[in-house]
C-alpha cells in the first residue's frame, strides 16, 4: 500500500476553493479523494493563520473564538492544525509565518513517518527547498495546485503536479 502525507497551505487553497463555489477548502473531501484505492493517508497537516485585527480586548477575544472554531472544524475533518500567529509590523501590516511552519511540520513528519509521497497543496517557490530535501530522503512530492500558479523552482523539484481545480471539481462544489 502506498503511504501519503498531505500538507495544505490553507490560505491560498481557501481562495481557489471559494472561486469554484466551495464555502471553504474541503479538507475532509480532499483527504478522501487522495486516500483512494491502495493509498494509506497517514497524516494531514494544515496551517491556520491567527490574525488580530485590532489590539482591543474585544477584537482579540473574537479572533480567538473564530480561530478555535476553525481549528476544531479542521481537526474534525482529520487534519492536524499548525497554528501560525500573524505578527503586526511597525507599518500596521501583518507578517505571517505559515509557510515556514508548514515546511518544518511537513519535513519533521515526513522524516519520522516515511511516506512514499507528500501531497503538497501549495504553489509557492518557498516550498522548493523542502521538496528537494524530501527528494534527497527518497520521498516524492506531488504538488496540488493550479499548474499555471506553481513556481518554476517548485515544479522542478516535484515529482508531479495535480490540477487543484480538477480535484475540487471532482469533489463537487458544496461540501
Amino acid at each position: 500500500m502506498i503511504k501519503k502525507l498531505l500538507a495544505i497551505d490553507l490560505t491560498p487553497c481557501d481562495i481557489v476553493a471559494r472561486e469554484l463555489g466551495h464555502p471553504h477548502f474541503p479538507v475532509q473531501a480532499m483527504r478522501e479523494l487522495i486516500a483512494g484505492d491502495g493509498v494509506d493517508l497517514i497524516e494531514t497537516l494544515v496551517t491556520l493563520v491567527e490574525r488580530v485585527a485590532d489590539d482591543t480586548p474585544e477584537s482579540i477575544a473574537a479572533n480567538k473564538v473564530n480561530f478555535t472554531r476553525i481549528q476544531h472544524a479542521l481537526e474534525e475533518a482529520g487534519a492536524r492544525v499548525i497554528p501560525a500567529p500573524a505578527k503586526r509590523q511597525p507599518d500596521g501590516a501583518f507578517k505571517q509565518s505559515d509557510d515556514q511552519r508548514l515546511v518544518i511540520a511537513t519535513l519533521s513528519s515526513a522524516l519520522r513517518l516515511r511516506p512514499d509521497f507528500v501531497v503538497l497543496a501549495a504553489a509557492d517557490g518557498d516550498f522548493a527547498p523542502m521538496v528537494w530535501a524530501l527528494r534527497d530522503a527518497g520521498i516524492r512530492t506531488e504538488i496540488l495546485a493550479r499548474p499555471q500558479m506553481v513556481a518554476s523552482d517548485l515544479r522542478r523539484a516535484a515529482y508531479s503536479v495535480i490540477d487543484l481545480d480538477n480535484a475540487l471539481n471532482q469533489i463537487g462544489g458544496h461540501h
